[in-house]
């Protein structure tokens, strides 16, 4: 017999909604996109801090019943980068007898906000990645598997209705197969289970060797890509395209990463 799912509290959540102003992946945020829009992500995702574990962010695991599953404890650096140092709550408190056992059944970061909207699925593989895509591509609500093999049937199970696309981090195919090989055949097994899920190649054509050495994703092409602005810009309604640039610097990434088109179907070019 299958063991009982274990849950935290409510206020055990709402504790850790609290020190931002130490938490290096909460202030790497606003550095990066505006601080409306961050704190907008904040509350949608209920990313908290970890004060007695080094201020690191606390990336919660909320069910579609809005229950907490699990908060899961990932310390980085002031650069946004993620350290060796990863935890979790219910293993803090057991350290600290403050209970006796936990068991844990995750679910896909962000499940909740599933409830929200009838938008595509977009699956990525870390919180950050997440985090930070659903700040520059609103068009899809961004849940995280947590890690390469954390994309799982029976996380996938209450999407079974969705639209689902799948987006791996960049990697290396050498004694094992690719982050991109491994979520295909994946991506193969749950079409066959019934699940309309899609996997996006698109990293896989843009990254370079640098990238694939480097095992980035999505965010990390945004942010690398961010800070290029183009010289030229091609498309069949220039100076619409222009302006809009000119309005949001994030114009660039989201042509590159999402083959974007015009209204004439063609497809748009920034150099």
């Amino acid at each position: 017999m299958e063991q009982e799912t274990s849950y935290h509290s409510l206020k055990e959540l709402q504790s850790t909604l609290v020190n931002n102003a130490e938490n290096n992946f909460i202030q790497f945020l606003y550095k990066m996109f505006d601080q409306f829009n961050v704190d907008k992500m904040l509350r949608d995702y209920r990313v908290g801090t970890a004060v007695s574990w080094h201020n690191a962010t606390v990336f919660w695991q909320i069910d579609q019943e809005e229950k907490i599953r699990g908060g899961k404890i990932i310390s980085y650096n002031k650069m946004g980068k993620r350290t060796k140092y990863i935890n979790w709550i219910h293993a803090t408190q057991i350290k600290n007898k403050e209970i006796n056992s936990f068991h844990l059944k995750q679910c896909l970061f962000g499940l909740h906000l599933t409830n929200q909207a009838q938008k595509v699925i977009a699956i990525v593989e870390s919180e950050k990645t997440a985090c930070i895509m659903s700040l520059l591509f609103d068009k899809y609500i961004w849940l995280a598997a947590g890690s390469l093999s954390g994309l799982t049937e029976s996380k996938l199970k209450p999407l079974r209705d969705r639209k689902i696309i799948l987006y791996p981090d960049l990697g290396i195919s050498e004694k094992t197969k690719s982050p991109f090989e491994q979520w295909c055949l994946k991506q193969k097994y749950f079409e066959k289970k019934g699940f309309d899920v899609a996997i996006s190649d698109l990293l896989e054509r843009k990254g370079n060797e640098m990238h694939k050495r480097e095992g980035y994703d999505l965010a990390d092409y945004f942010l690398e890509n961010n800070s290029n602005k183009p010289r030229k810009l091609i498309s069949g309604h220039h100076q619409k395209y222009i302006s809009l640039y000119m309005k949001n610097k994030n114009l660039k990434t989201l042509i590159d990463v999402f083959d974007l088109e015009d209204e004439n179907g063609d497809q748009i070019y920034l150099l």
